[in-house]
Formats: C-alpha cells, structure tokens, sequence
C-alpha cells in the first residue's frame, strides 16, 4: 500500500461496519461474505478520495497561471487608471 494514500482500513464507513457485524453476528451472513463486502467497500471508498498525483500538480499549475493573470490585469487597469487620470471606485 502506497504510505501517502494511508491505509484502506481508514476508508471503512462506521455506520456500515456495525450492521454488517450486527447481520455477521445474527448469521445472515457467512464470515467470507463480511470479508469480501469491507474489500469491496474499502476499495470503493479508497478510489472515491483518490487523486492522482498529475492531477494534483495540474490543479496547481491552473491556480498558480489564473492568479498570474489576474494579478496582471488589475496591474494593466491601474497603469491606465494613473495614465488617463480617472480614479478607480
């Protein structure tokens, strides 16, 4: 398992793990059964709040040139402002 991903134990939702224990425990459920739900929900779940690290760099790089560009226009509007000589409100 990847260490900056965490574990796939921490994708498990509570609520669901203490029915699935309660049926488990009641016998509607076999102890393979349990086992394969908690894989199939923990993998759900991991995919779910996955990003790929790409992704992350992308989002950072769209950021970091929107801020740049707009930085760059108001800059432009205030050059203007002072050469023209109109005050901004």
């Amino acid at each position: 398992m990847n260490p900056e991903h965490g574990e796939l134990r921490n994708y498990l939702d509570p609520i669901a793990i203490r029915i699935l224990r309660k049926r488990l425990v009641s016998g509607e459920i076999t102890p393979q059964v349990f086992k394969d739900i908690l894989k199939r929900q923990m993998v759900k779940y991991f995919f779910r709040n996955y990003q790929h690290p790409l992704a992350v760099t992308w989002e950072g790089w769209r950021r970091s040139v929107k801020k740049r560009i707009g930085l760059a226009a108001s800059h432009r509007r205030d050059q203007g402002d002072r050469f023209l000589g109109h005050k901004r409100f």
